[in-house]
Protein backbone atom coordinates (compact mmCIF):
# COMPACT_ATOMS: atom_id res chain seq x y z
CA UNK A 1 0.00 0.00 0.00
CA UNK A 2 1.36 3.57 -0.89
CA UNK A 3 1.51 5.60 1.63
CA UNK A 4 -0.68 8.71 1.78
CA UNK A 5 0.99 12.32 1.51
CA UNK A 6 -0.28 12.59 5.14
CA UNK A 7 2.60 9.99 5.69
CA UNK A 8 5.08 12.42 4.39
CA UNK A 9 3.65 15.42 5.80
CA UNK A 10 3.52 13.79 9.07
CA UNK A 11 6.93 12.13 9.29
CA UNK A 12 8.82 15.43 8.09
CA UNK A 13 7.22 17.32 10.93
CA UNK A 14 7.79 14.76 13.06
CA UNK A 15 11.46 14.64 12.61
CA UNK A 16 11.96 18.91 12.82
CA UNK A 17 9.98 18.86 15.52
CA UNK A 18 11.58 16.34 18.15
CA UNK A 19 14.76 17.31 19.30
CA UNK A 20 14.17 21.31 18.80
CA UNK A 21 10.38 21.52 20.51
CA UNK A 22 9.76 17.94 22.23
CA UNK A 23 12.98 16.65 23.63
CA UNK A 24 11.01 13.85 25.74
CA UNK A 25 9.00 12.66 22.95
CA UNK A 26 10.28 9.29 23.42
CA UNK A 27 9.33 8.96 26.91
CA UNK A 28 6.72 6.25 27.88
CA UNK A 29 4.52 8.98 29.55
CA UNK A 30 1.23 8.55 27.44
CA UNK A 31 1.12 12.68 26.71
CA UNK A 32 4.73 12.55 25.52
CA UNK A 33 3.82 12.81 21.53
CA UNK A 34 0.53 14.34 21.83
CA UNK A 35 2.12 18.09 21.52
CA UNK A 36 3.66 16.85 18.34
CA UNK A 37 0.42 15.02 16.75
CA UNK A 38 -1.72 18.30 17.26
CA UNK A 39 0.79 20.75 15.82
CA UNK A 40 0.47 18.07 13.28
CA UNK A 41 -3.27 18.42 12.97
CA UNK A 42 -3.44 22.37 13.40
CA UNK A 43 -1.27 22.30 10.15
CA UNK A 44 -2.41 19.63 7.63
CA UNK A 45 -5.97 18.81 9.66
CA UNK A 46 -8.60 16.29 10.34
CA UNK A 47 -8.22 14.44 6.84
CA UNK A 48 -4.79 14.05 7.00
CA UNK A 49 -5.39 12.63 10.66
CA UNK A 50 -7.58 10.05 9.53
CA UNK A 51 -5.37 9.08 6.22
CA UNK A 52 -2.77 8.29 9.13
CA UNK A 53 -4.99 6.34 11.12
CA UNK A 54 -6.40 4.20 8.03
CA UNK A 55 -2.67 3.66 6.80
CA UNK A 56 -1.39 3.05 10.33
CA UNK A 57 -4.03 0.59 11.00
CA UNK A 58 -2.97 -1.61 7.52
CA UNK A 59 0.43 -1.33 8.05
CA UNK A 60 0.09 -2.65 11.69
CA UNK A 61 -2.38 -5.28 10.77
CA UNK A 62 -0.19 -6.27 8.01
CA UNK A 63 1.90 -9.22 9.50
CA UNK A 64 4.48 -9.32 6.69
CA UNK A 65 5.23 -5.29 6.76
CA UNK A 66 8.51 -4.58 6.88
CA UNK A 67 8.23 -1.11 8.63
CA UNK A 68 11.13 -0.14 9.77
CA UNK A 69 12.28 -0.71 5.71
CA UNK A 70 8.86 1.44 4.90
CA UNK A 71 9.69 4.32 7.07
CA UNK A 72 13.33 4.60 5.29
CA UNK A 73 11.96 4.34 2.04
CA UNK A 74 8.86 6.29 2.25
CA UNK A 75 8.73 8.82 5.22
CA UNK A 76 10.76 12.10 4.74
CA UNK A 77 12.48 11.32 7.92
CA UNK A 78 15.58 12.00 8.60
CA UNK A 79 16.71 9.30 11.30
CA UNK A 80 16.04 5.70 11.82
CA UNK A 81 13.67 4.62 14.73
CA UNK A 82 13.53 0.76 15.03
CA UNK A 83 10.25 -1.56 14.32
CA UNK A 84 9.76 -1.82 17.83
CA UNK A 85 9.80 1.92 18.04
CA UNK A 86 7.46 2.85 15.31
CA UNK A 87 4.86 -0.07 16.34
CA UNK A 88 4.67 2.08 19.21
CA UNK A 89 4.50 5.55 17.65
CA UNK A 90 1.51 4.02 15.26
CA UNK A 91 -0.06 2.47 17.95
CA UNK A 92 0.31 5.65 20.20
CA UNK A 93 -0.85 8.12 17.32
CA UNK A 94 -4.03 6.03 16.66
CA UNK A 95 -4.91 5.96 20.74
CA UNK A 96 -5.25 9.85 20.26
CA UNK A 97 -6.73 10.42 17.31
CA UNK A 98 -9.29 8.30 18.57
CA UNK A 99 -9.81 10.10 21.41
CA UNK A 100 -10.42 13.52 19.51
CA UNK A 101 -14.03 11.67 18.59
Amino acid sequence: MKPPQAFHDFTLQFHQDLELAHPGWASEEPLARHEIYEGFRQGYGDRAINELVVYFRCVLNDKDADIESLWFKESKADWVISEEGLRRLFKDFETWASSLR
